[in-house]
């Protein structure tokens, strides 16, 4: 299966509803009827009297709160209790969705724009593209762009959010990166005061204290600046190379748990979502003494890829979850992602 032909929505995605709302799809399985997704970006209508940043008669909504308030308040049809078991979630029915954004596809216009009718944005969008592509061997139809610039809502401070697609090519680009930090003056790692402004940025402030955040984050490859403007990378299996399909994974939420454990196996730590496999598990919930140790940790948001490699001693806190997929071994996991009270950290 080939990037180019993914079509129907999957992580990077977007997708418009008959409501005019935008949605970022999560995820590479789904129900049949619907698409798991949650609000970005909706009709600036709804915030008259508020300070948010209007672009196109849209505004953007970045706390994921803040997004359930809003279709709770709204449109309570995109909330959506899954029958699977992965809790209260937001999607669109097939039928509500009126337009897809293709991350490749929007990146191969980009691409074939001549640079001097592109803006700021785009431009080091392209250059960003022009490099990743040159270094790691891949093909661009296995890239794509997603985020603000992919939809046309991007301001000059947006960030440049970019896709891989597809195992193989996902490995080059994280490979690569090493040369093209150290290859090209304006494309460089966070410093540590820039990573000051994420930690605080992401509200991570109660998560992790900002020299384990630092330890986690100096190294990351896949994230940085480029002439002084944000960008990340998005590294994404195809749905052929992620066997969990959604109608055959059902998850029992147990409790909320924290651990101290080795990572066993970081081989799809880099992805979305990551899964980091465990071993030597201490569950350190005093009033929990008999709960099931988790193999994995896993999650669907980028700021936990890439944190902990294979050998090295972390401590973690999430919802401990069972995962019974048919015709498979059952297994539990830690999922990160769910509340503000979480968090992973390298044990310094």
């Amino acid at each position: 299966m080939k990037p180019e032909n993914i079509s129907y929505p999957i992580e990077g995605f977007f997708i418009k509803s008959v409501d005019d709302l935008i949605f970022d799809v999560k995820g590479l399985s789904h129900p049949q009827d619907r698409i798991i997704s949650f609000v970005r970006y909706v009709p600036a209508k709804f915030y008259k009297n508020t300070q948010k940043i209007v672009t196109k008669g849209y505004c953007k909504l970045y706390d994921l709160l803040e997004r359930y308030a809003f279709l709770h308040q709204n449109f309570p049809q995109y909330i959506y209790e899954d029958p699977m078991g992965r809790g209260l979630l937001q999607a669109v029915a097939k039928k509500d969705i009126i337009e897809i954004y293709n991350p490749v596809q929007r990146l191969q216009q980009i691409a074939k724009t001549e640079r001097e009718e592109l803006d700021s944005l785009k431009k080091l969008a392209q250059e960003l593209t022009n490099k990743i592509v040159e270094h790691c061997g891949i093909d661009s139809k296995y890239f794509g762009i997603t985020g603000s610039i992919m939809i046309d809502l991007h301001g000059k401070k947006s960030d440049v959010d970019l896709v891989v697609y597809g195992k193989r090519d996902s490995i080059r680009v994280y490979q690569g990166m090493n040369s093209i930090f150290e290859n090209y003056d304006n494309i460089s790692r966070y410093t540590d005061n820039e990573l000051k402004t994420l930690w605080k940025a992401r509200g991570q402030e109660e998560q992790i204290d900002f020299e384990s955040f630092l330890v986690s984050e100096k190294k990351k490859q896949l994230q940085g600046t480029i002439s002084n403007i944000d960008f990340y990378i998005r590294l994404v299996l195809l749905p052929a190379e992620y066997y969990e399909p959604y109608d055959q994974t059902k998850i029992t939420s147990l409790s909320e748990l924290e651990i101290e454990a080795t990572i066993g196996n970081d081989d799809y730590s880099i992805f979305t979502p990551c899964i980091y496999h465990l071993k030597d598990v201490i569950i350190k919930n005093p009033k929990i003494n008999e709960t099931i140790p988790p193999d994995r940790i896993f999650s669907v948001r980028g700021r936990y890829c890439d944190i902990a490699k294979t050998g090295d001693r972390i401590t973690a806190k999430g919802k401990l979850e069972q995962v019974k997929i048919t015709n498979q071994k059952e297994y539990f996991q830690l999922t990160l992602g769910t509340n503000k009270n979480e968090f992973m950290k390298k044990i310094l």
